[in-house]
């Protein structure tokens, strides 16, 4: 493919890439980045884009991936987060270092959970958003978002509670 040629599918490839991330869950910013690295892809295999039936699907699929791929990385931003928080400064130090403690486990348990509960648990739980919305940008029903937010959260206290078990003994 000559450098024209891709240049004039690179403006359509670029808007589809952009509207897949977006659909996905990603910030303009994310988006942006996705569609950068895409159209760098295909460039670098621009060569053997006329083998495949239908360069706009995978346009689709790298888009997805790449960014399920950005999402998942941004995960630690949400731990970075909740460790951030200050304890109430009318505790006592014990109660403090035990409330952090709790946090800092229960961040690495969210960080453990299967990536679609994660994504649920994340957009209800801290970006506040709706079952529906969840839904649209998964690609699932209402009820699907509602119970893998179910299945996120009794795995979570599941999990919590043997921890809690396990350190009684």
């Amino acid at each position: 493919m000559q450098r024209h040629d891709f240049e004039h599918q690179a403006r359509r490839w670029r808007t589809l890439a952009l509207a897949v991330s977006h659909s996905c869950g990603a910030s303009d910013v994310e988006a942006d980045d996705v569609a950068q690295d895409v159209l760098l892809k295909l460039w670098l295999m621009r060569d053997k884009l006329k083998h495949y039936r239908s360069p706009e699907a995978l346009v689709t699929v790298m888009s997805r991936n790449l960014t399920i791929d950005a999402l998942r990385r941004s995960r630690h931003n949400y731990g970075v987060a909740a460790a951030n928080i200050v304890a109430d400064p009318s505790c006592d130090p014990v109660q403090q270092l035990i409330s952090t403690e709790q946090e800092q486990r229960l961040m690495s348990l969210v960080e453990a959970l299967p990536s679609r509960q994660h994504a649920v648990l994340v957009m209800r739980q801290v970006e506040h958003r709706s079952y529906a919305e969840i839904g649209s940008l998964l690609g699932i029903g209402e009820a699907s978002a509602k119970t893998l937010l179910s299945r996120a959260r009794k795995a979570l206290l599941q999990q919590f509670m043997d921890d809690k078990n396990h350190s009684k003994r």
